[in-house]
């Protein structure tokens, strides 16, 4: 079932909001158990391919979801952890999609992007931040910075990177010895990015960007690049 399903999104027969037929129709047409039936939606749900609605009545059943980067974060997050990947090199990848996206973004950004970033720098600066929420701040800056260059895909990979390095950007910022003025410095490098992006000069954001995540990663101490 999973291969089938994967086939009719490949070749076009099934999209984004495409309902799928109920269980009792996917039992007859496929000749498997129901536990089978179940089994394989949940696999295909937690991959973000389909939302299940149980129940009965008109949102009962599965539809094809447009959750790409709930799967992509799983994938990477079981890639680390079986391959051995050392976090340097998705750093080094990370700095890649950043350049890009800042770069574009310098030349596509709109006012509301543009808002959008201020308030999140304005939103870093609040006294008292601690590290999980900073964490979700910055993760929102960067992701918002690659929305605004219009590269879905971009976007959507720097999002399945963060979810995937989540908890070791958590731990770096646990290792930081001066967390206000890691805070502080972070937060002015993230606005002097965004300067950057908001004056259209697309190679001075990706230098700053590429020096903003190397910087910290050394200064946390990950020994990674």
């Amino acid at each position: 079932m999973l291969t089938q399903i994967q086939e009719k999104i490949l070749d076009g027969r099934l999209r984004v909001g495409d309902r799928l037929p109920s269980e009792r129709d996917l039992v007859e047409a496929l000749g498997v158990s129901r536990n089978s039936v179940r089994e394989a939606l949940r696999v295909l749900e937690s991959m973000g391919i389909v939302d299940a609605h149980v129940g009965s009545g008109r949102d009962a059943g599965s539809t094809v979801a447009g959750r790409s980067t709930d799967a992509l974060g799983n994938l990477l997050r079981l890639h680390m952890a079986l391959s051995q990947f050392r976090l340097g090199d998705l750093v080094d990848v990370r700095i890649e999609l950043e350049r890009l996206a800042v770069t574009r973004a310098a030349a596509e950004a709109g006012t509301d992007d543009l808002a959008q970033l201020h308030a999140l720098t304005r939103a870093m600066a609040e006294p008292g931040m601690d590290h999980e929420r900073f964490h979700e701040l910055d993760a929102e800056f960067h992701i918002r910075l690659a929305r605004a260059s219009r590269n879905a895909l971009a976007a959507d990979l720097m999002q399945a990177l963060r979810d995937a390095v989540k908890s070791e950007m958590i731990a770096a910022f646990g290792r930081v010895r001066d967390w206000d003025a890691t805070v502080a410095t972070l937060t002015s490098e993230h606005r002097a990015i965004l300067a950057a992006v908001e004056a259209g000069q697309g190679e001075k954001a990706a230098a700053l960007v590429t020096r903003h995540i190397r910087g910290f990663y050394e200064s946390a101490g990950t020994g990674e690049d």
